[in-house]
């Protein structure tokens, strides 16, 4: 027995001894092999490029790069345009200038780049830019399938609808006994001048059979979306056109819808008296509004039919860039919260509140578990602002109200998570 065990035992290591042979020689193959052409070839791939940049973190490029790169829309009344000196303003910039703020501590240090809808996703994807500005709504679908993250919303939205009624200038115009002709509901943006449309004998300038412009409902006559029974609206195809029909179905309201491909031409149709009303988000609705000039000849009624959360994107897999987005969204709605704003922050640096020293980083650093100075707040503040200050600059002279998009101090759904 004795004599058997130590054979079993001889056998055992040598065993082991080969394969311990074998793991040797596998691993040398495998590393002579490294340097072959499709080694090579794996090495120039964008892969390993990727996997670098996730590694390091958008937050550390940002500072090193010593630029924010916001991808906004570059077209959009309110949010995101650039202004006849050619400097960028919106909504939507201002939130980019107050990350660069909070990183950078210069609100200025800002690259936009406008994207179109259909390329937006892909350029956080890729790493074009480092956060999507784009009044895109936060989806199910386009949170679990795009490789996306989304901020808290900054901006609650909803699909409405806006018709054409008589202005208050056209409402109060007396009725002409004599003449059928009547020029006082004339379209500014059409050829008004009544001499020439009446005794011109120019063809281009007053053509023959010009027709009278429509005769639109008085405003106080249009005040719900039963009252939009039998008139045809312009909507944009797909999911717009959906929300429409169903909401006006469940009233049973009767309409034609006329759909549009993209917003251009949804609104092109609409100012071309293609239709009646014209539903779209409200705020693109108010913007559009806002450079008429006849404003209050087109009324936005107050129901919308769907939910539209705008939050900012950045790419779901850099935990710690989206954890600075996220706070610098709730340091300006905290920051409307304690009364603090662009014009008198200054003030609060000798406060005795502990909540305001603490925000403002003048006893707490909490900026630093973030990877941001101690007073990133405090570069908010001087760059931009509060929520508050964001909103009225931009859109407040769109002539819409805040509605949802007040703090919940005011009864709406901008709420701060604790700063502690």
């Amino acid at each position: 027995m004795c004599y058997k065990k130590q054979i079993y035992d001889r056998w055992s290591k040598l065993t082991l001894l080969l394969v311990g042979v074998s793991l040797l020689a596998s691993c040398q193959i495998q590393s002579s092999g490294s340097n072959n052409s499709e080694s090579d070839t794996l090495s120039t791939s964008p892969i390993p490029t990727i996997v670098a940049q996730e590694q390091t973190g958008i937050l550390e490029r940002v500072k090193a790069r010593g630029k924010l790169i916001c991808g906004v829309d570059g077209d959009l009344v309110g949010f995101s345009e650039v202004d006849q000196d050619g400097n960028w303003q919106g909504f939507n910039v201002d939130f980019c200038k107050a990350i660069a703020a909070a990183v950078l501590g210069d609100g200025e240090a800002v690259e936009f780049k406008s994207l179109m809808v259909s390329e937006r996703f892909t350029a956080i994807q890729n790493y074009d830019v480092d956060v999507l500005m784009h009044n895109t709504t936060w989806t199910l679908s386009r949170d679990t399938e795009n490789e996306i993250i989304f901020s808290p919303p900054i901006f609650y939205d909803g699909q409405g609808i806006m018709v054409k009624v008589k202005s208050a200038s056209e409402d109060n115009q007396p009725e002409l006994d004599s003449e059928p002709e009547t020029q006082d509901i004339q379209d500014p943006d059409e050829s008004s001048d009544p001499v020439s449309n009446n005794n011109s004998t120019d063809p281009a300038a007053a053509p023959p059979n010009t027709p009278e412009p429509p005769d639109y409902p008085p405003a106080d006559s249009i005040t719900s979306l039963v009252d939009l029974d039998g008139m045809s609206i312009c909507v944009l195809e797909g999911i717009g056109l959906a929300h429409l029909d169903a909401a006006l179905r469940e009233l049973e309201v009767e309409y034609l819808p006329l759909s549009a491909n993209n917003a251009e031409q949804l609104f092109a149709d609409y100012a071309a008296d293609q239709c009646d009303a014209v539903s779209i988000e409200t705020s693109q609705l108010a913007a559009w509004r806002s450079g008429q000039p006849l404003a209050d000849r087109h009324k936005i009624l107050s129901p919308v039919m769907s939910k539209e959360p705008f939050s900012i994107v950045t790419i779901n897999s850099d935990d710690r860039w989206h954890d600075v987005v996220s706070w610098v969204i709730y340091a300006t709605f905290y920051a409307e919260e304690l009364g603090i704003n662009q014009e008198n922050y200054a003030i609060f640096t000798d406060t005795s509140d502990p909540e305001i020293a603490k925000f403002l980083g003048l006893t707490d650093a909490l900026g630093i578990t973030l990877g941001l100075a101690p007073d990133w707040t405090t570069q908010i503040l001087a760059s931009v602002g509060n929520y508050a200050d964001i909103y009225e600059r931009n859109l407040a002279p769109l002539g819409w109200p805040r509605g949802l998009n007040s703090s919940w101090q005011d009864g709406g759904l901008l709420y701060a998570m604790p700063f502690r």
